[in-house]
């Protein structure tokens, strides 16, 4: 009986601590949040770099900007997943290039091989048998 107090306190907790996230739109069905898409994204293109903290300044004011967009993109595209998939792009483009800008020689090259990634792991997605 113990036990399956304990048990059930357990799953009570995890399903509180889970509760805020999928309020934001981070749980499987709810709305994108783009806030987080946005730092998602910038977090797998960097990736293995380390930052100065005025480059992860940086990168997180240009994750704010795009966010914006992407929210406007969100709600203009009323589930035309398509057409936000084409305003999506080139906004992406232009994420990748604002934040590539501020990194170092070195960083841009591991940067490049991340996005090179991203793209190959996106292409394959949508792939028979992938």
């Amino acid at each position: 009986m113990k036990a399956r107090t304990i048990t059930a306190l357990s799953l009570l907790a995890m399903a509180a601590a889970a509760a805020p996230a999928m309020a934001q739109g981070g749980g499987m069905g709810g709305p994108p949040n783009a806030g987080m898409m946005a730092q998602r994204t910038s977090d797998r293109m960097l990736q293995g770099i380390t930052l100065s903290a005025a480059q992860a300044d940086s990168v997180k004011a240009i994750d704010a900007r795009y966010a914006t967009d992407m929210t406007a993109i969100f709600q203009a595209g009323a589930g035309d997943r398509a057409a936000m998939r084409e305003k999506m792009m080139p906004l992406r483009a232009k994420q990748r290039t604002d934040i590539r800008a501020l990194l170092t020689a070195d960083q841009q090259v591991v940067f490049d091989k991340n996005v090179a990634d991203m793209e190959k792991a996106r292409a394959n997605r949508g792939a028979p048998g992938a």
